[in-house]
């Protein structure tokens, strides 16, 4: 597993809507191992493996959450609007960088001390972001405007016992990762399929990017590699343990896992000793999106948990991702045609 890859990947600055950072990154990536690239309206990058039999999407999404400015203060402090779901509790008093059109300025979300704090609810409202500037004018020479990004100046590491990293933008950058490193391994594989892997925009903010990638491409099955939120912390194993391999989410809201598909992942991962978990999510993913291509597709989650997710620092194992990309790789070499015609159930 390349660990520098993710930390690359993380590092990098991307909200929904503000994704060209990532993008430009994961496209010369891309172009390491393909010619045969595309882009979409969105700004999503693809590219295909193979031109005969069925045809497998696999992505992740290169958006963060974080937050936008939507003006500056008299004195110089900036108003923000969440990107993504984020709880504002999450951001009190975390450094973050504001993106402005040449460089990265530092900063600070703002926090109410004790001596003086609110007895409601908070709200993105009740938080600035000061970059230091003593006046509306500072801040503007500083480049600032509204419609600057904000993300977390978190840094990435490895834990301690070697087994876990932690970093902000793991959703989905950590989806975008195994894409890459799936990538890396198409040259050697031996497979009946035409495969798209890449990585869509603004998921966070209504599943929007993956429409025009799907559409494109018009996939006879669609994948998105994405993180889903551990419970294990909160004494809930059973909804999802850290290390005990990627998730096969047989039900969202939003995505219900087709029951011949479900039988297929299931006896690939037994049959290839590869660690899993049966997940139940509360929330839906780019496969929700893409399950509506045309007159309809087959299109499911392959996930992996994450310790506090929309937060400016997610936990996720090594293990669980080397699980997801170990599976994806057996899927794009056992799926074919025989295969297609077996989960469609078509009656």
């Amino acid at each position: 597993m390349d660990i520098k890859l993710y930390e690359q990947l993380t590092s990098l600055h991307g909200v929904s809507g503000r994704e060209t950072e990532v993008g430009k990154f994961c496209k010369e990536e891309l172009k390491k191992y393909t010619n045969d690239l595309y882009q979409d309206g969105f700004g999503g990058v693809y590219g295909k493996f193979g031109n005969s039999g069925p045809k497998i999407m696999i992505t992740g999404h290169m958006d963060e959450v974080g937050a936008m400015v939507t003006g500056i203060t008299k004195d110089g402090f900036l108003k923000v609007i969440p990107i993504g779901g984020v709880n504002p509790e999450a951001f009190v008093s975390l450094n973050v960088y504001v993106s402005v059109k040449d460089k990265k300025i530092r900063g600070v979300f703002s926090s109410i001390p004790p001596h003086i704090s609110k007895d409601n609810k908070l709200t993105f409202d009740d938080l600035l972001v000061d970059v230091g500037a003593d006046s509306f004018d500072d801040a503007v020479k500083m480049g600032i405007k509204k419609g600057c990004m904000v993300t977390p100046a978190t840094p990435f590491y490895v834990t301690e016992d070697g087994k876990k990293m932690v970093s902000k933008a793991f959703d989905d950058r950590l989806g975008c990762g195994v894409v890459l490193e799936v990538a890396r391994e198409m040259e050697k594989l031996n497979h009946p399929n035409t495969v798209i892997l890449g990585m869509t925009t603004q998921e966070e903010v209504g599943l929007r990017g993956v429409k025009g990638g799907a559409n494109m491409f018009e996939p006879d099955l669609f994948i998105t590699v994405d993180v889903s939120p551990a419970q294990d912390y909160l004494g809930k194993p059973e909804e999802g343990k850290l290390g005990a391999g990627f998730l096969i989410r047989y039900f969202d809201p939003s995505c219900i896992m087709k029951p011949e598909l479900l039988e297929y992942f299931e006896e690939l991962a037994e049959k290839e000793n590869i660690k899993h978990q049966l997940f139940k999510s509360s929330g839906g993913t780019d496969a929700a999106a893409a399950q509506y291509t045309k007159y309809g597709t087959l299109a499911t989650t392959v996930g992996i948990l994450g310790r506090y997710i929309h937060s400016p620092a997610t936990m996720v194992h090594i293990d669980d991702v080397e699980s997801a990309k170990q599976f994806v790789i057996k899927l794009i070499e056992s799926f074919d045609e025989k295969a297609l015609e077996k989960v469609k159930n078509i009656y």
